[in-house]
């Protein structure tokens, strides 16, 4: 014993290490079976499931409303020109109001006066020479015979006297004397006034622009697409570019039968009900039409989503609650809703939300 302290003075030390470890192994390391029953722990938490809202899709019209730039103008608007020349003595004032009838433009009379009377003087020695002739022929006769002057004679008599043709001369000086006063055809307000009292104008010349302010109606451009879903029962509203939340009903009453080489359609809605609205013709304005597509099944937009130039929709499972894909067809479309005429039903369970990073068949959550 004492030799081997001697010889191996540090083995005590390390055969008791060694002991120590091989007890403290021992008694760390589980038995098979143990391993084999400690459950494994699930690869999805509830948090990772995709969290959806749902929507019950609905059988319906959907209400189509487009929109359209345009520009106010009047239904009754006309230029007045000039009928007969000289001094002006009467001219319109620019904005004024003028009732259907009254005094537009009053040129000098004077000339025009004596033009009449110069066909009236003719048409009188016309009249004197007619009696002139049948008094000679009357005076030819044998006594007592002077009824009978047969009725060719006297047709002869008055062409030969030139009656008729001075009675036409008198007519048409007293219509171009009329013409010396231009009344207004309807009722309007004066726009581009272009003559002035004591000018001299001629026959012909541009004077003013009467426009009829109670026909006021927007033109605008349709679409070649969009020709097959408006009618002319559309509802329309027509807002001007200073107030735009200023809605004024108008009803669309013409559409240009004719498609432009740019693929639009000229339409004309008139306004109706405007009110003490301050509008003239020429303004910018915006039209708005509503319409209802034909009954189909009624989704929200979000519901719909575009997977490699397809439209789709995600169906939810109650039973495995999970979600499923379908392909759909749009038919119309607004600012809200889309009409579905393929690929869902009415009632089914629509996804509306979440369902971007969504696949087929994968489990979902709904959202209370």
């Amino acid at each position: 014993m004492l030799l081997t302290k001697k010889r191996f003075p540090g083995l005590p030390a390390v055969v008791g290490l060694f002991l120590c470890l091989s007890l403290a192994s021992c008694q760390e390391t589980p038995a098979a079976d143990e391993v084999a029953a400690k459950p494994v722990a699930n690869t999805q938490s509830a948090a990772e499931i995709p969290l959806v809202s749902l929507y019950t899709a609905r059988s319906g019209r959907l209400p189509l409303r487009r929109q359209a730039t345009g520009k106010l103008r009047a239904r009754r608007e006309i230029v007045i020109k000039s009928q007969s020349g000289g001094l002006v003595l009467s001219a319109p004032t620019e904005g004024a109001y003028y009732k259907e009838g009254e005094l537009l433009l009053a040129t000098d009379p004077r000339p025009l006066e004596l033009a009449r009377d110069r066909a009236a003087a003719a048409r009188e020695e016309a009249a004197f020479r007619q009696r002139d002739l049948l008094l000679r022929i009357s005076t030819n006769l044998p006594p007592g015979d002077s009824l009978e002057i047969t009725d060719l004679a006297r047709q002869n008599i008055l062409i030969q006297s030139g009656l008729p043709a001075a009675e036409v001369a008198v007519r048409e000086a007293e219509y171009q004397l009329s013409l010396a006063r231009l009344a207004a055809p309807f009722s309007g307000r004066a726009a581009d006034v272009k003559v002035l009292k004591g000018q001299q104008v001629n026959m012909g010349e541009e004077i003013c622009t009467l426009i009829d302010p109670n026909s006021l109606e927007a033109e605008f451009s349709l679409l070649e697409q969009e020709l097959a879903s408006t009618q002319v029962q559309s509802k329309v509203y027509v807002s001007t570019v200073t107030q735009p939340d200023v809605r004024i009903p108008a009803t669309l009453d013409i559409l240009n039968p004719r498609i432009d080489a740019g693929g639009l359609l000229r339409a004309r809605a008139r306004l109706r009900d405007y009110g003490k609205a301050r509008l003239y013709p020429g303004m910018n304005v915006t039209v708005t039409l509503e319409t209802m597509a034909p009954t189909a099944v009624l989704l929200p937009k979000s519901a719909v989503v575009v997977r490699s130039g397809r439209s789709l929709v995600f169906t939810y499972d109650e039973g495995s609650q999970r979600a499923k894909w379908q392909y759909v067809t749009v038919g119309y479309e607004n600012d809200e809703l889309v009409a579905v005429t393929e690929g869902v039903e009415a009632g089914q369970q629509v996804i509306v939300s979440g369902g971007l990073t969504l696949d087929h068949d994968v489990v979902v959550r709904v959202e209370e």
